[in-house]
């Protein structure tokens, strides 16, 4: 131990110190228990088996990722959905999701459900309507 000590320099020793005290100040993650996963897991398969086949599902998982897909197959272990994006179907297990919700349409990626101009067809084709026949009834008048 000497021989090591002799050879690194004052510098060096706070170098590795600091590196140590790092390293075990660190934040860790905690893990979770084996019940508390099963246990999630199976609130998430009573919610899967509500939803009928061919329910379009935003599904969340425990390491950030999401799938939008339509629901197939339910089983007691794992579920699979049809990708919207690539149309492959995809079998995920229970214990892997976080959140599965249900949505209401889907057009393309990046697509936001409330903000699509076909809603403002109708408003926009009645107030033409009832302007032109203003028009019309002030030039007869």
């Amino acid at each position: 131990m000497n021989r090591i000590l002799r050879f690194l320099r004052p510098n060096s020793l706070l170098l590795v110190a600091i590196a140590f005290a790092s390293i075990a100040l660190a934040p860790t993650s905690r893990a979770e228990s084996p019940v508390k996963v099963e246990k999630h897991a199976r609130k998430i398969e009573k919610q899967l088996a509500k939803y009928r086949t061919g329910t379009l599902l935003h599904v969340d998982f425990r390491d950030n990722s999401q799938a939008l897909g339509s629901l197939r197959d339910v089983s007691d272990a794992t579920f699979q959905i049809t990708n919207t994006d690539s149309n492959k179907v995809q079998t995920f297990n229970y214990a892997d999701v976080t959140r599965v919700k249900k949505t209401k349409e889907y057009i393309g990626a990046g697509s936001e459900p409330a903000r699509h101009f076909h809603h403002w067809i109708p408003v926009l084709v009645a107030a033409a309507a009832v302007g032109g026949g203003v028009g019309a009834y002030e030039a007869v008048r």
